[in-house]
């Protein structure tokens, strides 16, 4: 299972963003002491959302998630580390 390694900035942006080729599995882990937001897309268009009122995933935890193709994973945080999963 191939993984990615985000370092999210403070604003939703394409480098912080995983894109679904194919109906996929995703397991998302908070590697870092901050909180990490996501928000799911169905296109390249940033999220309207603010960042701070994004879903979110604690220092240590992780959340499983499965994405249709095509859909857009985006990462948002202050100095944090999150890893994607792919299964």
């Amino acid at each position: 299972m191939p993984s990615t390694t985000y370092k999210p900035a403070a604003n939703w942006s394409a480098a912080n963003r995983h894109t679904a080729t194919s109906d996929q599995d995703i397991l998302l882990s908070n590697v870092s002491s901050d909180t990490i937001r996501f928000e799911i897309t169905q296109d390249d268009t940033i999220p309207v959302l603010d960042a701070a009122l994004g879903h979110s995933v604690q220092p240590g935890r992780s959340i499983a998630m499965q994405l249709r193709s095509g859909e857009r994973l985006w990462l948002v945080g202050d100095d944090v580390q999150a890893t994607v999963l792919v299964g």
